[in-house]
């Protein structure tokens, strides 16, 4: 939460020496798109074969989709301060083993604000703060039998990226630290500002 805090001061600080406000405006956008993800699920599976004995199947999902709405505030001719919530799709790794089975999923959701700088050309970079939670659900299956668990883990952290925006819509690249306290995630979207 003190980071979070540090950089809402510096933000409001940097504000203040920007140039004046592109007469205040304000867009809502939408981005769409993929995060690879570790899951880390073939050192799993070797560790569940190592203590059993047995030999174990792994199927896993090497990402997610991420779904995103923001808002974005004109500081400048080259500076917005921009506001936003995400969320992505589950990933899964199922481990398969003679007589039993386990899955485990993870989502992430958080917040997170940048300050965006913009260029004449339509090149931005972006630098800011996320707060975040990774879910977890995990499950196993002995004999008929399944047995449940779910977990969430909290963080924060910095996040930068980049991008071209060209009449509303923008191409961007956003690497987040740290999401739940717990991985990194590249975002790969396509967004539309309205």
């Amino acid at each position: 939460m003190k980071k979070i805090l540090l950089a809402i001061i510096l933000i409001f600080g940097f504000s203040g020496i920007s140039n004046a406000a592109d007469q205040g405006q304000m867009r809502l956008g939408l981005d769409l798109g993929f995060s690879p993800v570790d899951l880390e699920a073939e050192k799993t599976a070797q560790e569940l074969a190592n203590l059993s004995g047995s030999t174990v199947t792994v199927e896993y999902d090497t990402g997610s989709f991420v779904g995103r709405i923001f808002g974005e505030y004109g500081l400048s001719s080259t500076m917005d301060l921009e506001f936003g919530y995400f969320t992505t799709s589950d990933a899964e790794a199922k481990y398969t083993i003679s007589g039993a089975s386990a899955k485990e999923s993870y989502y992430a959701d958080g917040f997170d604000f940048s300050l965006n700088f913009k260029g004449g050309d339509g090149w931005f970079g972006k630098l800011g703060m996320h707060s975040s939670t990774v879910h977890g659900n995990a499950s196993i299956t002995i004999g008929g039998t399944t047995y449940a668990v779910t977990a969430s883990r909290d963080g924060s952290g910095p996040l930068f990226g980049g991008g071209f925006e060209a009449d509303g819509t923008r191409y961007s690249i956003t690497h987040y630290v740290d999401v739940g306290d717990t991985t990194d995630y590249t975002m790969f979207s396509v967004g539309w500002l309205f």
